[in-house]
């Protein structure tokens, strides 16, 4: 199972990007500001972009939306990847991932697993780490909205924080006994890939690129999280054991907390 990680990768990670990248073109389709709703910037044909659609844009003009006055349709259009893609998506996987049906579905599993890191990405590159971006969906939101910076840093923190603690503490127990990962070592690797993903990969654009500098604290402050996470959760998510899934089979590994789905 663990040898289906760089292929999990790849394919949770187009299934969270696609719908973000095409509810930003069809949200400024439907409000009036594009003319054609799926007509996306899909980006070369670099084997960075064919794996991980570094390149891919939802293709709207927001400088001239704003200009022409648009501005609640700008707002929307940049709310719509993130806070309606992303977290739909990411809450509808969180609930699906509870069920039954999994216990004897492990690659599934081990894929929705992943969906799921990859919709939390998805929103926690954009908050907290480019609130004060100058460019990107929260800097398009506050333009289209006049929102204070600070009050939807201080709002979306919380929610994001939420959100990645329930990760840790439920989901990632869940998915690693689901996708059967028995062994130490196939948790570890599965620990410290999402862990590096999560806080490194998705901040990394505020520092490859242009941003504020608050911006860029906050993204290489995300980066320096990483071991400390992986530390802290290291005994109870790699080395505790686990009790028997719902079915009985037993299993070992990540410990108390997370009861298995009931049938």
């Amino acid at each position: 199972m663990l040898a289906f990680t760089p292929v999990a990768i790849v394919l949770s990670h187009y299934a969270s990007v696609l719908p973000h990248e095409f509810a930003h073109s069809i949200t400024a389709w439907t409000v009036g500001i594009k003319d054609q709703p799926f007509a996306i910037t899909w980006g070369g044909g670099s084997p960075a972009n064919v794996l991980l659609l570094i390149d891919i844009d939802e293709n709207v003009d927001y400088t001239a939306a704003l200009d022409a006055g648009h501005h609640w349709q700008a707002a929307l259009t940049a709310f719509a990847g993130p806070g309606i893609a992303a977290t739909g998506l990411y809450l509808a996987s969180r609930w699906a991932i509870t069920k039954p049906f999994w216990l004897s579905h492990p690659v599934a599993a081990n894929l929705l697993f992943w969906f799921l890191l990859m919709c939390l990405g998805n929103v926690s590159a954009y908050l907290p780490t480019r609130v004060f971006a100058s460019h990107a969906d929260v800097h398009n939101f506050i333009a289209g909205t006049g929102a204070n910076p600070w009050v939807v840093y201080v709002v979306g923190n919380y929610l994001v924080l939420w959100a990645v603690v329930d990760f840790y503490r439920k989901v990632m127990p869940l998915g690693l006994r689901l996708s059967e990962f028995r062994t130490a070592t196939a948790r570890a690797v599965t620990l410290i890939a999402m862990t590096v993903f999560l806080f490194g990969y998705f901040a990394n654009p505020s520092l490859l690129v242009g941003s504020d500098v608050r911006a860029q604290i906050l993204a290489a402050t995300s980066m320096m999280t990483i071991a400390p996470i992986v530390i802290l959760q290291w005994r109870r998510l790699v080395l505790a054991p686990l009790p028997p899934l719902a079915d009985g089979r037993p299993t070992a590994g990540p410990g108390p907390g997370v009861q298995a789905p009931r049938a």
